[in-house]
């Protein structure tokens, strides 16, 4: 699979970026560290861009088995999260709405894209500080 990313979207995502930080294209499927629940019940498809610290705990981020290589370096995603998803796709800002989409050739596979940075996990769960950026 390939991901292309839009030069705006690459600068953007840059901009969002501290030193070290590691990228993953997340499905909200439920499963990983980054679940907010246990259970997806979505009816449409739901992925988001998650950038946590070099030191964030490792429990939990083996099911992000693929990396792919992009414009903005490594991206680390699900291999199961390719079902959703084209053999080229891209990355893409939405002009009129300002925000990100994942288009393929058969058109908008996901969209409403968001750029979380995720700090920390806090004890007891699995959610840490969550922020847009």
């Amino acid at each position: 699979m390939k991901l292309s990313i839009e030069t705006e979207v690459v600068e953007l995502i840059r901009s969002k970026m501290q030193a070290g930080d590691v990228v993953y294209l997340d499905f909200e499927d439920g499963d990983g560290p980054f679940a907010n629940t246990g259970l997806s019940c979505r009816l449409d498809l739901s992925f988001r861009i998650i950038l946590t610290p070099t030191d964030y705990p490792t429990k939990g981020l083996e099911v992000y088995d693929e990396t792919l290589v992009t414009a903005v370096g490594p991206i680390k995603m699900k291999k199961s999260s390719e079902l959703y998803l084209e053999e080229e796709t891209r990355l893409v800002e939405n002009k009129a709405m300002h925000t990100l989409q994942l288009k393929g050739n058969s058109g908008i596979l996901a969209n409403n894209i968001p750029i979380l940075r995720i700090d920390k996990v806090i004890a007891g769960g699995n959610s840490g500080k969550i922020s847009g950026c």
